[in-house]
């Protein structure tokens, strides 16, 4: 889960200060969870917005406030960070930002195509679109903040976070194929996939 933590700091970092302020993060994956976790520890008001009602669940059990997506779209707030991995997220995002707010997107399209309105709304509101990634500290924390200072805050924060509750199937080494199926279908409950390696069973290598 370190990589993920990772990932969710420096989305964190990319999202910058924020007391109390209304932060909405689309997606309650494992990275949407970490994100808002952390954010709130770092003092804004997060809000996940997931349409599935088991992964709100999974969220609310663990302090985060959620809706469904259809619930907001009378929102408009400071932030917006996409972590859904859904195309047409970041169109949906635009429409909850406050004048001159920012979408954050933390999601991975790959070749998926994404479209986005950008006509009069998205120009007379002075919108901002950032990506955030976790290969690099940004410029401007260069400061204070090294890519060795983020690892090492990350394994401090993992005994921190709930990583056992997000841990939801494991599957032996031997099922990886079922696994990686699992994931694909977005089988219900399934919030991370662990492969277990025996290495008893397996004999020495």
């Amino acid at each position: 889960m370190l990589p993920l933590v990772e990932t969710a700091l420096q989305v964190t970092l990319d999202a910058g200060t924020g007391y109390r302020d209304r932060v909405i993060v689309l997606g309650a994956g494992v990275l949407g969870l970490l994100t808002g976790l952390l954010l709130q520890r770092s003092g804004w008001r997060p809000l996940i917005a997931e349409p599935l009602q088991w992964r709100r669940d999974v969220a609310s059990s663990l302090g985060v406030t959620t809706a469904a997506p259809a619930e907001l779209v009378s929102e408009e707030v400071p932030l917006v960070i996409d972590a859904s991995g859904n195309p047409d997220a970041p169109a949906m995002a635009l429409d909850m930002l406050a004048h001159e707010g920012t979408l954050l997107v933390a999601s991975w399209f790959g070749t998926k195509p994404v479209v986005l309105p950008l006509g009069g709304a998205f120009h007379r509101r002075r919108l901002t679109i950032r990506s955030t990634q976790v290969s690099t500290v940004p410029a401007r924390l260069s400061g204070t903040w090294s890519r060795s200072r983020r690892r090492q805050e990350t394994v401090e924060l993992l005994p921190e976070l709930p990583l056992a509750q997000l841990c939801t199937n494991v599957f032996d080494l031997s099922d990886a194929a079922e696994a990686f199926r699992a994931v694909d279908q977005g089988k219900p409950g399934l919030m991370h996939a662990v492969l277990n390696y025996d290495r008893s069973a397996a004999g020495d290598l």
